[in-house]
């Protein structure tokens, strides 16, 4: 695989080759520095960077105060594809990983994937947001006896929509959607156009690769396939190519480059913007992820204290399943808000040692919380600064 493409610099210069390009991306620190909340110019090694200081100190106090284990948390704006918060849990050094956590590819993508395998769908036509299954074998395993079964049942009560499968992670119906109306090709090509192809996500800085293994199409059983399309291959991960993924799904499949420093040239969606998938399937995408948090896997994350306001406002998927680098169990969740007219994606990421007090689920919505709270205090103290006829700088 091929390294990440680059952002355009300022300034001109001649054509570099993409390659020569990409080895010379700056490689970001393990750990990030500390700023102060109202620090107006954060930087790395002399650069001033997107991250917003006050989001980042909101997230990582709730870790810290939460036992901080592995864990990270990406923000990034849609429109611009700018970094606003890239936060860690426990220091690298600690486990043993060579980059930031949140660029650490080796987590499991566990059912962040079912978000590919519906995406496939999606684009062949062949699905829609209720279309409706039977359900024999249940949602928990991926039985090769179970889920395919010869006849239908007619009773409704065994029907399971898609929709709701989704919001609830339904790992037999994945299966039995892929193996009887997709197909292992589509959904490889669909894992390809949402970045595991290295050269579809551009960026400022080095971003390895998330590792894919494709099941040999001509040798693999429909239990193989039925379990990496529900999300049990051997498919790696990272926050921050996860919060891309999710970015381009929410600017209707347009995919943009990320950046984190200032004084790369902002890229212009309609002219940098790439085509990931059709505008229709990312709509289709969006309107299944509400599932998952007003009535699905995410639903216990934001029914206590402030989260609750967030609740009819933000899409995503879970994920939970265990990995061996690091080693535990790791939990997921990817998704963006406002839902509707979505302004940032979050991803994030924690394992689950022999204490946990919080899931990635958790993580995620405090991220959203910081960015609720940050756009308040933003939006005081402007109506504030113009009935005084001041200016006031925000990001």
């Amino acid at each position: 695989m091929a390294c990440s493409q680059s952002v355009a610099q300022k300034g001109p210069g001649p054509e570099v080759p993409r390659k020569a390009v990409a080895q010379s991306l700056p490689v970001l620190p393990k750990e990030l520095p500390e700023w102060a909340d109202d620090d107006k110019d954060p930087m790395i090694d002399g650069r001033p960077v997107t991250i917003i200081p006050q989001l980042q100190n909101q997230v990582a106090r709730f870790i810290r105060a939460n036992g901080n284990p592995i864990s990270a948390l990406v923000i990034t704006e849609v429109k611009t594809g700018k970094i606003l918060a890239m936060v860690q849990g426990k220091s690298p050094e600690n486990w043993k990983a060579e980059t930031h956590t949140a660029l650490h590819v080796g987590f499991p993508v566990a059912s962040l994937f079912k978000t590919v395998t519906a995406a496939a769908g999606f684009e062949m036509g062949q699905i829609d947001p209720e279309l409706t299954l039977s359900m024999f074998g249940g949602c928990a395993r991926v039985n090769p006896r179970g889920i395919w079964p010869p006849v239908e049942s007619r009773r409704a009560s065994d029907g399971l929509t898609l929709r709701r499968a989704y919001g609830h992670s339904c790992n037999g119906f994945f299966a039995k959607l892929a193996v009887n109306s997709i197909g292992l090709g589509p959904i490889i090509n669909m894992a390809r156009k949402l970045g595991w192809n290295s050269t579809t996500i551009a960026s400022d800085f080095h971003l390895a690769p998330s590792p894919l293994r494709e099941p040999n199409e001509a040798a693999a059983s429909i239990h193989t396939i039925g379990k990496f399309a529900a999300g049990f291959g051997s498919v790696g991960l990272s926050a921050v190519h996860a919060s891309w993924q999710y970015t381009t799904i929410a600017n209707d499949g347009m995919s943009i480059p990320l950046h984190i420093f200032k004084d790369t040239v902002s890229p212009d969606p309609t002219k940098d913007g790439v085509k990931a998938v059709e505008k229709e399937t990312a709509e289709q995408l969006r309107s299944i992820m509400e599932s998952t948090v007003l009535a699905g896997t995410a639903s216990n994350a934001y029914k206590h204290g402030r989260y609750k306001i967030l609740r009819n406002e933000v899409g995503g998927k879970t994920g939970t399943l265990t990995g061996s680098n690091p080693q535990g169990l790791t939990t997921w969740f990817a998704g963006m808000y406002p839902i509707e007219r979505p302004e940032i994606a979050v991803s994030a990421v924690v394992l689950l040692e022999n204490l946990w007090k919080f899931k990635a689920s958790n993580l995620a919505a405090e991220g959203f919380m910081a960015y609720y709270d940050y756009k308040l205090q933003t939006s005081s103290a402007l109506n504030t600064a113009r009935k005084n006829g001041a200016r006031v700088r925000t990001h």
